[in-house]
Formats: structure tokens, C-alpha cells, sequence
């Protein structure tokens, strides 16, 4: 009658399908190499194949746990109906799981939503085991024997955060499944009946006792012979005494060189809301390959530069513990091929887990200023506006410019200015003013074109506070809700005053090389789901933000700051021929920090070097601006100026990935107006607001 009763039971039972196990997701750079892994709740499971797993494994614990597994398939009768029967007429809960059975229990211990669905699945019921028979007759319908060894041992608990045969065998003997040996084999099968009783790191001598066992029984089975059992029975355990570290996260050996850029692209699925179910997915079941945009040779160029120029404290010399960030973006395409901050990744003593070169939003610090570095949207808006190479001014400094118009209407200033050069008055066209850096010619420049019109540029070509705010961006009265720091359209924006990423300057210069396209970052480039379907990745979003002949006009003055200007002798060359180039230093009037925004027609990059301490409190006085020249470790004095950022741009893009053809910039049509003389002509909405 009880046997009756549990069948009855057992038939009218539904079958509730096994959610998805949890695995490991891998991201990848653009050729496909490992950058790091990912374990969703930390639960460290990589599945492999029936043929993946040492025949000494698979035969090691069917000898143990279910000796009559290719018998009986997923359900022994006998064992399992004497315990269920036992259990209903009042005694005490029996034994009896086969393979199938103990595979539905710890795959529901690893699904499980909550504490309540875990106690479920391992409560000593026979409610429980009629429920997990019923799932694993369901179970072994669908897969063959093979794979259903294949199955159990892949959920199996090993003990030490070691979820499935695979990543047993790399915590205890450093090697795949597939190359286990009999004796290691034993031993990873007698864990699974108690893993903390059997534990070899807490308890060797209980681990080889019952590894000793486990040979034991596979030679009572013919697995083995009985001279061969007591040859593996004199062995040691040969285990590592703590656990092997695997590759997890952006931390790990795999991703050192790569860190950073690791971490961009954690933190972009994490916060960017079109990410949200690839977010949910990497943290519930994982399974994802993610294809980021990151070129290694990109990478390594970026990093090795940074932590060349300035070295890590306390590595290396840099008395300031200054710090230095650069991205290097490929232009129209917005793919990002570089994130390197002169810091080890983590949170150790002497490691840092800010990327200086991202966002906040992207788990970034709270932005750098930039310097002269701005007066590419000075420039660029001035050529948009006609303003030809010729156009010259009579500067002195300093000087008090003014007024200037926000983009309210408003005035706004005076503005003091000074030349950070020394420069004390001249005269200075478009071209020089640019090459020289000079502060009074920016500031009357942007005067002329207009503040309002600059700040718009900028944003046009990406530019956005570190903290996400636009430079556009006053809401509400102080003292209310939605009130927001006021605008940054104040006239000392040509000079770089708004603090912000170098991962948006790098974007912004990356417009000017690509023929005015603008492209929104991007680092990654697909997401593949286990089982081949994909998931969508957000676009660049490339488009036009001005003409061709705009850029290939300030690639023209810009390509003058490397040869004649304040970044001359920087230029990158190979094989004894330059690669074409441009860029623009940018330097703090009081040494705070400095920066540079370079690019060749098929990478752009950009530096910033200050202290995180606070570039305002802390300026990088002291830098040796000597460091490179001397080989490293020299105690020079001096202080930073852009061309120090400079020769970092300039170090990576001698090793960087630069294609076999270096590409070129496109001239500049004589027709185009830029080459005339002249003062430019402007509308009177121009000059009405400055």
C-alpha cells in the first residue's frame, strides 16, 4: 500500500523544468584573447564534456556514488522506492540517490533564488526526493549516459568555492579534467559525499583515507586492478595547501595589462541601461562571451607608457605620487582601443580602483581640467565661421578681455588673462596663435566667435562633464530640487576649465581625425549568449558635427604644434618616416596638471597628468620634466607642462597599432577661404554677443 501510495504521489506529480546553471562568461580583446573571466555569484563553475573528463574521473565516481549507474539509468528502483517507503510508513529517511537524482539536487542548490529554495532542495523528505526522482526521470529521458555524467559532475560541490570537475581540478592539482590521474581522480570523488568532512586542505589525512577507499571500490568493481589500487593507496594527495586562484574579474593575472579597460567594460553593463539584461544575465547564469573593441597592442603601448613616464608609487620615481590616464580611441568608428592609468588595478596597498580616464558613471574620478587642450573648440568654431589661417590679432598680456555673452544672452566677465608662455605682447594669426598656445589670442578669439557658439561645439563633439552633466546645463534656483551646478559657459572654457574625462577628449579629438564624424565611445562590440544567440550592444552613433574642410583646416594648424609649436620634437616616427600627426598641448597656468590631444589618421589619444590628491592643492611641481631623457629615476626639478603629456602620447604611438599604411590627412582646397587674408567676416549675432 505505501509503495502504491508514493507511485500514485509520484505520477500526478509535475515536472518543473531546471533553470539555467550558473557559468563562467569570458570578455575578450578585438583579436579574441582572454582580458578576464566572469563568475556570476562568485560561484567558480566551468562546464566541460564528457570527453573533457579523465576516464580515471568518470569511473571513479560512478564506483562510489552510483555503481549501478549504466544498470539503471537515472532511476534504481530498488534503492530509491526502499527509502521512499521506509520514509512513508514512518521510518527513518533512506539513502538510494543515483547520479541523476543527487544532479537535480545540486542543481537546484545552485538556482535557488533565496535561503528557502536552498533548505528545499537538500531537506531530508521524502516530499524532496519524490520531487527530485520525478525531475530526474525527466531528466534522463533527455540526456544519455554520457551526458549525464557528464552533468552531475559538473554541478558536484568540491568544497574550497570549487563548483564542478573542471575547477576542482585547477584549485587542487593546477590542471584541466581532462588530464587527472587515477589517484587525483579518487580523491575528487570521495569529496563529494562530505566535501568539509573530506576537505584536504583542512584534513589530509581524512581526504587520503577516503581517496583510499574510492580505490577500493573501483577495484572491487574492475575498474581497476588490485595491484594497482594498492600502488595509488602509497601515493601523497599531491594537493596545493591553498586553493589555486583562479582567473576572476578584472584583478586577475590575465587582465594586468588590460585592467583598466576590464573595468570600463564591467562598469558600462553595470550602469548603462541598455545593458540591463546582459547585466542581469553576466550576475544570475552567466554563460556570456562579451567581444570588446580593446586592441592588445594598443593597450600595452598605453600602459607601458604611463607607467613608464610616471611610475606608480612606491615602485618608482614620483616623489608627487602624481598620476597619469590615457585612452585611445579609433577614429569614425568610436571604438575604443586603450584605457590605461598608471596604477595596479584592485584594492591592495599600493593599487587603485578609480579609472581616472572614464566617467564617474563609468566608476571614473570626478575629471581633470584640460587645459589649452580646449582651444581645439575655439578653433574649430572659428573655422566653422570662416575665419581663414590669416586672420591675426595685437595681443598684450595681461589683460582683462570682455565682455562675453553666455548662451542666455547674458554678459558675462571680465575675464584676466594672462600668456602661461611669458609671452608679453605680439602679434599672432590663427596658425601661430594656435602652435604657441597663446592664452590672450584664445580669449579674444573666443570673444569674437562667440562663447556660446565654443561651448556648443564642444558639445557637438561629445564634450560632457566628468560627473555626466552637460556644459549646458543650469536648472532650477539653489536651496530647490533639480538645481545643478550653473553652466560652463563662462568665458575661461577656451582654457580649459571645466573638469572632465580624458575618455571625452579623446572622443572629441577623435572627431577632428575622422573628418568631422563624431563617435560615441564604444568598448564593446558583442555579446554572445551560451548557445550562439546575441544580445544587443549599444552603438557608436557616428555622425556629421562639421564639414570635412573644417577638419582637414585645423589638421592643418594642429599638424604645426608637433613641428614648429609647443609640443615640437614630440612627433612619432617609423622607419625613419613620420607618421602623419597633429595634436594640442594643454598646460594649467600654476602646474596643476597638464594634458595632450593627439591623433594620426587612424588612432587618436589623449593624456592627462595630475595629482589625485586634488590638482588644485596638490600641483605637479617637482615633475621631472627630465625623466624620459634621462632613463628614468633622475631627481630633476621643474614643473609639468603639456608637452610632458605629450611625450607619453607620443611614446605610445611609437608602439601602438598603426596599420602598415599610416594613412594621410586630407588637404585643404585653396578655394576653401582658409588660406585668404584677412580679419573674417562674421554675422552680426556674433558680434553682438562678442
Amino acid at each position: 500500500m505505501a509503495t502504491r501510495d508514493a507511485a500514485e504521489t509520484f505520477n500526478d506529480l509535475s515536472v518543473p523544468a531546471l533553470a539555467e546553471l550558473p557559468t563562467r562568461s569570458v570578455i575578450l580583446n578585438s583579436s579574441g584573447g582572454l582580458i578576464a573571466y566572469y563568475y556570476p555569484n562568485h560561484i567558480y563553475r566551468v562546464p566541460v564534456s564528457y570527453n573533457q573528463i579523465a576516464p580515471s574521473m568518470r569511473n571513479a565516481i560512478v564506483a562510489i556514488e552510483d555503481s549501478r549507474f549504466y544498470q539503471h539509468g537515472a532511476l534504481d528502483i530498488r534503492g530509491t522506492l526502499r527509502a521512499i517507503t521506509t520514509d512513508l510508513a514512518g521510518g527513518q529517511v533512506q539513502g538510494g540517490s543515483t547520479l541523476a537524482q543527487q544532479y537535480v539536487k545540486n542543481a537546484l542548490v545552485l538556482t535557488a533564488i533565496d535561503s528557502a529554495e536552498q533548505h528545499a532542495a537538500v531537506a531530508d523528505s521524502a516530499a524532496r526526493k519524490v520531487r527530485e526522482l520525478r525531475i530526474a526521470v525527466n531528466v534522463e529521458h533527455e540526456l544519455t549516459p554520457h551526458q549525464l555524467l557528464a552533468a552531475y559532475l559538473n554541478v558536484a560541490y568540491f568544497e574550497n568555492e570549487a563548483y564542478g570537475i573542471e575547477v576542482a581540478a585547477e584549485r587542487y592539482f593546477g590542471r584541466t579534467a581532462a588530464r587527472l590521474t587515477l589517484t587525483q581522480s579518487a580523491m575528487l570523488a570521495g569529496l563529494v559525499q562530505n566535501p568539509s568532512l573530506y576537505n584536504p586542505l583542512a584534513d589530509p589525512a581524512a581526504a587520503r583515507q577516503r581517496r583510499n577507499v574510492v580505490l577500493g571500490r573501483m577495484a572491487q568493481l574492475g575498474y581497476i586492478s588490485k595491484a594497482a589500487a594498492a600502488t595509488a593507496d602509497k601515493a601523497p594527495l599531491g594537493v596545493h595547501f591553498r586553493p589555486r586562484s583562479l582567473q576572476q574579474g578584472c584583478s586577475s593575472a590575465s587582465a594586468a595589462i588590460s585592467a583598466w579597460f576590464c573595468d570600463y567594460v564591467i562598469s558600462e553593463l553595470q550602469t548603462n541601461p541598455e545593458y540591463r539584461t546582459a547585466w542581469q544575465q553576466l550576475n544570475s547564469v552567466g554563460g556570456l562571451t562579451i567581444s570588446t573593441t580593446m586592441n592588445s597592442q594598443d593597450q600595452s603601448a598605453a600602459q607601458n607608457a604611463v607607467n613608464f613616464m610616471l611610475p606608480a608609487p612606491p615602485s618608482g620615481y614620483n616623489p608627487g605620487q602624481n598620476a597619469a590616464a590615457e585612452v585611445l580611441i579609433q577614429p569614425g568608428t568610436g571604438d575604443l582601443k586603450a584605457i590605461a592609468v598608471d596604477r595596479p588595478y584592485g584594492t591592495g596597498r599600493g593599487q587603485d580602483s578609480i579609472d581616472y580616464a572614464a566617467d564617474s558613471a563609468q566608476n571614473g574620478g570626478i575629471g581633470v581640467q584640460t587645459g589649452s587642450s580646449s582651444k581645439l573648440f575655439t578653433l574649430i568654431t572659428a573655422l566653422k565661421r570662416g575665419v581663414p589661417f590669416g586672420f591675426s590679432m595685437s595681443v598684450s598680456s595681461p589683460t582683462v578681455a570682455g565682455p562675453y555673452y553666455n548662451c542666455k544672452g547674458q554678459p558675462t566677465g571680465p575675464f584676466p588673462v594672462s600668456n602661461a608662455e611669458g609671452a608679453g605682447h605680439g602679434t599672432y594669426s590663427l596658425y601661430t596663435g594656435t602652435t604657441q598656445s597663446i592664452n590672450v589670442f584664445f580669449a579674444r578669439l573666443e570673444q569674437r566667435v562667440g562663447l556660446c557658439s565654443t561651448v556648443r561645439t564642444a558639445v557637438s563633439m561629445g564634450v560632457h562633464r566628468a560627473d555626466g552633466g552637460s556644459l549646458l546645463r543650469p536648472a532650477g534656483k539653489p536651496g530647490t530640487p533639480g538645481y545643478q551646478l550653473p553652466a560652463d559657459d563662462i568665458p575661461s572654457f577656451t582654457l580649459g576649465s571645466v573638469a572632465v574625462s580624458p575618455m571625452t577628449m579623446a572622443a572629441a579629438y577623435a572627431t577632428v581625425a575622422a573628418g568631422g564624424i563624431y563617435c560615441r565611445p564604444v568598448a564593446i562590440s558583442k555579446i554572445t549568449i551560451y548557445g550562439g544567440h546575441q544580445l544587443p550592444v549599444v552603438p557608436a552613433d557616428c555622425h556629421r558635427v562639421f564639414s570635412t574642410q573644417v577638419a582637414a583646416a585645423a589638421d592643418y594648424i594642429l599638424r604645426g604644434v608637433l613641428t614648429t609649436g609647443t609640443a615640437k620634437g614630440d612627433g612619432v616616427t617609423r622607419g625613419g618616416v613620420d607618421v602623419p600627426q597633429a595634436g594640442k598641448t594643454g598646460t594649467a597656468n600654476s602646474f596643476d596638471f597638464a594634458a595632450f590631444g593627439g591623433y594620426t589618421p587612424k588612432l587618436a589619444g589623449y593624456v592627462s597628468m595630475f595629482n589625485p590628491a586634488g590638482p588644485i592643492n596638490h600641483p605637479m611641481t617637482g615633475y621631472a620634466s627630465c625623466y624620459r631623457a634621462s632613463g628614468g629615476g633622475a631627481d630633476c626639478p621643474g614643473s609639468v607642462f603639456g608637452a610632458n603629456a605629450g611625450q607619453i602620447w607620443q611614446m605610445t604611438f611609437e608602439s601602438a597599432d598603426l596599420g602598415r599604411s599610416f594613412g594621410s590627412f586630407p588637404g585643404v582646397s585653396g578655394g576653401s577661404g582658409f588660406f585668404s587674408r584677412g580679419t573674417g567676416q562674421h554675422t552680426a549675432a556674433a558680434k553682438k554677443k562678442g
